[in-house]
């Protein structure tokens, strides 16, 4: 299921229209404020990524980090391969760092200020040459990430069985999770660009 990000100075949010109880994080559109205070505005918090060393939401679900969507993005396309283990997961790597470069986009702007730099280094420097390591992390200075729009989340399927019959089963899906390394909740799936 796919859901939309909203996106703070702070945070990553996804929020639903649900109900909000006591101690629920909120968000309220019009302000840009994260708070547990609830009104009419407000929509709830369901899952967060902290930005620039922000707290984590305690008992909000997580949003995966970038590394952890490396990660998942090679373990897909490492599954879908049917080639001998090692080229497989050379492959996996390969197609998980091209669609990771998806994320980043040169502007004139960017070329002009790394042909500059580039420039620069020729007119200080006459006799040095110029590296392709110093190219590269002229390039790596530019490289500025997108920002997702939406988060594709993998759904679990349930079902609750009333104990009334066939008719009265009532099926649902939920954002499927797994537990991170410091043990919080974190949402399994990918960033859409």
């Amino acid at each position: 299921m796919k859901y939309d990000i909203i996106n703070t100075e702070n945070y990553l949010l996804i929020v639903d229209d649900s109900e909000i109880k006591e101690g629920d994080y909120t968000f309220q559109e019009a302000s840009n404020l994260i708070s547990k205070y609830n009104n009419a505005y407000s929509k709830k918090i369901i899952a967060h990524l902290p930005l620039n060393n922000s707290p984590i939401l305690e008992g909000v679900d997580l949003l995966p980090t970038f590394e952890d969507e490396f990660e998942y993005i090679s373990n897909e396309y490492y599954k879908v391969t049917d080639v001998e283990e090692l080229n497989g997961e050379l492959l996996a790597v390969y197609k998980a760092i091209k669609k990771t470069k998806e994320k980043y986009k040169y502007t004139e702007e960017d070329i002009k200020e790394a042909m500059n730099k580039i420039i620069g280094y020729a007119i200080l420097f006459p006799d040095r040459i110029i590296w392709d390591k110093d190219i590269a992390l002229i390039i790596q200075s530019l490289q500025q990430p997108k920002i997702p729009v939406e988060f594709k989340c993998n759904m679990v399927d349930f079902e609750v069985d009333m104990g009334l019959e066939e008719e009265c089963i009532e099926y649902n899906q939920y954002p499927k999770t797994t537990t991170n390394s410091q043990g919080l909740t974190q949402w399994v799936g990918e960033y859409i660009y």
